[in-house]
């Protein structure tokens, strides 16, 4: 028994005998314990107003309250629950014990007792209240890190939001002072290109004109990643017919498709094939994807476009003959400039990450795999419009 874990200690006697008293004040005087006495019920829940004890020694048969009332009362008030109690009870007694153990007491010792068993008793039920006041005190030590933990993170969240709404706003401020001088340039261009006269201007022009092209569409990538981040654009979802979507986008592209001499090969569904979603979002998405095969293809590959349907959703796949992309890079390309390795003409990897965004606003679905053959396949899943319950056909915001 290692008693030198326990504090000194604070024991309340309460017994009617004062031969009692005597004999158990003498014998815990003489264990270091701090003894006080009581010579009956009332008198013990006096003593209890006035002082914190760590253990009281209950007689059970007492006048006036018994033992068990005494403790009954003490259990009922929340500053003397802790305290263990171990009832004195005569041998006669002992089948009644059971009933003050439930009113809370903790242990009880029979009368005449055995003064080794007594400061077992009584050194064990302070070792359990010392333990159980050291693991509070770690737990309430514990509560106040967690809590101190938790309020700087708070703080260190608040200080990353105001950062990346710092960043978002420096984006949107970047991307809408690189498109007012672009608009000043597309048009001149134009006509330059209508109007040129040699070959070489012809070239210079040529060459100006794919550098403008490729800085508008990352100018409007970043705005429009920006603003999907940031959910400073709220989508407006309308029906879309999936065939008019591609038109456009193929529209757009046709420059670039007809340099490379490329074939695309459609195979669509029949009939209207209306989709749940915004159009200028989609087709930007559907722009991108386009963009991504036609870069990959080569000189005078095929494009191949397919379209199915099953109850409540559309599927596109859009397959191209290129080199397909590396394991490292399909583990990468929904990630913001980490598409995995370095494109062949240093894009940085916002065009697959915007499509995944565009493509989560409007709860559907991406798939990027290889092909056996070569190439790779981008699919495409999005809800069909009448699948769409009514409530939610409002446009989002």
């Amino acid at each position: 028994m290692v008693k030198d874990k326990i504090p000194k200690s604070d024991i309340l006697i309460v017994d009617d005998n004062p031969k009692n008293l005597e004999v158990l004040g003498k014998t815990l005087e003489k264990k270091g314990y701090s003894v006080e006495f009581a010579t009956d019920g009332i008198g013990a829940l006096e003593w209890m107003e006035y002082q914190k004890f760590d253990l009281i020694l209950l007689d059970v048969m007492m006048p006036g309250l018994s033992g068990f009332e005494v403790c009954k009362k003490m259990r009922l008030n929340p500053e003397y629950d802790n305290i263990p109690i171990i009832f004195l009870t005569a041998e006669t007694e002992k089948k009644n014990v059971m009933k003050g153990l439930e009113f809370g007491a903790q242990d009880y010792v029979t009368k005449p007792f055995y003064t080794r068993e007594l400061l077992t008793r009584i050194w064990t039920q302070l070792e359990v209240k010392h333990s159980r006041e050291k693991l509070n005190s770690v737990n309430k030590w514990l509560e106040e890190k967690v809590n101190e933990r938790t309020e700087q993170l708070k703080k260190d969240n608040q200080e990353l939001l105001n950062l990346d709404n710092a960043k978002a706003e420096f984006l949107q401020i970047i991307s809408h002072e690189i498109r007012t001088p672009l608009n000043g340039i597309i048009g001149p261009l134009q006509v330059l290109k209508e109007k040129h006269e040699t070959r070489e201007l012809s070239e210079l022009i040529n060459i100006l004109d794919t550098s403008v092209t490729r800085l508008e569409r990352f100018s409007l990538a970043a705005l429009t990643i920006t603003n999907l981040r940031t959910r400073k654009h709220k989508v407006k979802k309308q029906p879309i017919n999936m065939g008019e979507l591609i038109d456009s986008s193929l529209k757009e592209l046709n420059e670039d498709i007809h340099q490379k001499k490329l074939q695309i090969t459609r195979n669509m569904i029949s009939g209207e094939q209306l989709i749940y979603g915004e159009f200028d979002l989609l087709r930007i998405c559907m722009t991108n994807i386009l963009i991504n095969a036609i870069k990959y293809s080569d000189n005078g590959g095929e494009i191949f476009i397919q379209t199915m349907k099953n109850d409540s959703e559309i599927i596109c796949e859009i397959s191209d003959q290129g080199p397909g992309f590396s394991q490292e890079a399909l583990q990468k390309l929904f990630k913001l400039f980490a598409p995995g390795e370095p494109h062949i003409d240093e894009n940085i990897g916002l065009d697959l990450a915007l499509v995944k965004m565009i493509i989560d606003a409007h709860d559907g679905k991406i798939e990027i795999v290889n092909k056996k053959e070569g190439g790779a396949t981008v699919k495409l899943i999005l809800k069909i419009w009448d699948s769409v319950p009514a409530e939610n056909k409002m446009p989002d915001g």
